[in-house]
Formats: structure tokens, sequence, C-alpha cells
């Protein structure tokens, strides 16, 4: 007992005190009057020693749900390739979406909107605000619009993006449109959210991208990726920066939030895990059953046309 006492004694007076200072002191930005009510600045909510120990757990334990969410979806055998992946990647006809003008218009609306976006951010004077999960949401749609349609790194970006449909649902039902004086700021708002919302769907309906099947392990890539974004590149330009990016810095304002204190962090990933899933498992489910339905309305004519009778019941005596 006296060792393990000592060696943690060790570990906080030479490691995890003098982390602690280096983060106070980089974190210079940060305001030193404590205002709750301003969730856009930030503050030391939390201890710069429970920054400094979160910011290694966090990513040491995102990093590995990664690498096994990664190892496990490529193993033979998993969902990555079952026989049904692979005829669902051979029915795409990438020619035609190519030229699709629909394709066309979505995207110039995509990327209209997020040059709409910098402009609001550069000359508002919080351009850091770009990297909010939002923002790079609609940059990843993008990728997905313009990148190789045949390569697996774009078809893991849209499935990625699948999974986070949740938080785009929950910005249009609780949205922020907080005036800033420039053009069209608000209108954008809704612009941006509503491409989030619609833009996948379509991309589902008009066959560009393979939906994966639903996969366990994907769902932790997935929802890894999110994390590490949120505990690595968040919290750290947070820091940097003393703005309080999605809550990183300094809980939503309202008593569930603040009541669980010095926890809060720790909730919010344990409910990004569930939301996560509620997205793949059952928003996109659902978002997806008309296109199941047409699907089996033209593998049922296709079957009259070749003459294939239905399987009937076979009734017992």
């Amino acid at each position: 007992m006296s060792l393990t006492k000592a060696v943690l004694g060790f570990l906080e007076s030479q490691i995890v005190n003098p982390a602690a200072r280096f983060v106070e002191r980089i974190a210079f930005e940060m305001p030193s009057v404590t205002d709750l009510a301003d969730t856009y600045k930030g503050t030391w909510y939390l201890s710069p020693r429970q920054h400094t120990i979160e910011f290694v757990c966090y990513n040491v334990l995102f990093f590995v749900l990664f690498r096994v969410g990664l190892q496990l979806f490529r193993k033979k055998g998993s969902a990555f390739f079952s026989p049904r992946l692979d005829q669902l990647s051979e029915s795409i006809n990438n020619n035609v979406l190519q030229g699709h003008v629909m394709d066309k218009a979505v995207l110039a609306l995509l990327c209209g909107s997020y040059a709409l976006t910098v402009y609001h951010k550069v000359f508002g004077d919080n351009f850091v605000y770009l990297l909010q999960p939002c923002h790079v949401n609609l940059l990843l749609l993008i990728f997905t619009m313009v990148g190789p349609k045949e390569s697996k790194v774009t078809k893991m970006a849209f499935n990625s993006y699948l999974h986070y449909i949740w938080a785009t649902i929950f910005a249009l039902s609780f949205p922020d449109t907080t005036e800033n004086g420039l053009w069209m700021a608000i209108e954008n708002f809704w612009l941006e959210h509503y491409l989030l919302l619609l833009v996948p769907i379509y991309l589902i309906y008009s066959g560009r991208f393979v939906v994966f099947p639903l996969s366990f392990s994907y769902a932790v890539l997935s929802y890894a990726l999110i994390s590490l974004f949120h505990s690595f590149i968040l919290t750290g330009c947070g820091l940097l920066t003393g703005h309080n990016l999605n809550y990183m810095l300094v809980p939503p304002n309202s008593p569930l939030m603040h009541s669980l204190g010095k926890y809060y962090r720790l909730t919010m990933y344990g409910v990004t895990f569930l939301m996560c899933l509620v997205s793949r498992y059952i928003i996109v489910e659902f978002l997806s059953v008309g296109l199941r339905i047409k699907q089996w309305k033209k593998a049922n004519l296709l079957m009259r046309v070749q003459g294939i009778p239905p399987v009937k019941e076979i009734k017992k005596d």
C-alpha cells in the first residue's frame, strides 16, 4: 500500500502537476472571470489538473476504440466484406451520377453555404468556430461528393456521417440563431442544417453511395472518430484560444448539466455513443424504408419478367 502511494505521489508531483501548470500557461486566453451564462467563452470550470488528466485518458481511450473498431470492421467476414455490400457496390452507375444535374446543384448549395459560413466566422472575428462539428460535417459531405466514388475512404466518410445525423436534428430542435449583424447569418444557419439533414437522404436514395450493412464495430469506429475530434482538436483549440468549442470547456447553461459538475464531459461522451447508435440503427434505417420498398418492388418486377413464380407457403397436412 505504501508503495502504491509512493508511486502515485511521484506521478502527481513529477508528471501531473508540471503538466497542469503547462496547460494553465498555454491557456493564457482563458477568461479570469467565470461567467457560466456565456457559453461562447471558456472558463476554468474544470481545473487545469483535470483537463490534463482527461486530455490524456480520453484521447488514449478513443484512439484504442478507433483501432479496435477499424480492425473488427476490416476483419474477413465482417459487414464490410459481406456479399450484400459487394452487390450494392456493383449496382452504382458512376457514369450517370457524375453528370447528374441534381448532384451539381446539391454540391453548389453545400459549397455556397460553407462559403457563407467562412464569411460569417472570419468577418465576425470568431473564425475558430469553423471547427464546430456542424461546419466540419458540411465539409465532410462536400468531400463525399467530390471525392472518388470507388474509394473506400470516401465510402467510409459518408457512412461515418450517417452516425452523426442526430447532432443535426438536435441543432434544428434547439437552434442557436444568435444575430451577429452579418448578411444572411440566420438564413444560412437554417440552410446549412437542413442541407446536413436532407443531403444524406438524397445520396442514399440516388444510389450515389453504398450504405454499409448495420455494423456495431463501425458504429464504435465512427463514435471514436467524432470523440477524438472533440477530445483532441476541440479541447486543445479551446484551451489555446479560450473559446468554448462545442462545450468542451464549459457545459451548456442548464441546471441538469451543471448538476453533473466535473463529470459532465463523461456524461456527454456516453450520451454521444448512444446517439450514434440511434442515428444509424433507427434514424437512418427509418429514412431508408422507402428505398427498401423500391428495391423490393424492382426485384419482384424482375422476377415476373423472368417468369419466376412467387414463393408460396407450403401447407402442412
